[in-house]
């Protein structure tokens, strides 16, 4: 929480909330790649 408040006031509110939405929309997007590794190999039968 520190680091938080630490980064907005270094970086300022609009930039922390671009880097807040960059870090989010990368967890989206690892989720989404390993759901779709998962339903390749599961396709190919090697999931059990």
């Amino acid at each position: 929480m520190l680091t938080s408040l630490l980064f907005t006031v270094l970086v300022g509110q609009h930039w922390f909330a671009l880097v807040l939405v960059g870090s989010q929309m990368a967890l989206v997007c690892s989720v989404i790649a390993l759901l779709l590794i998962w339903w390749v190999e599961w396709r190919s039968g090697r999931v059990w």
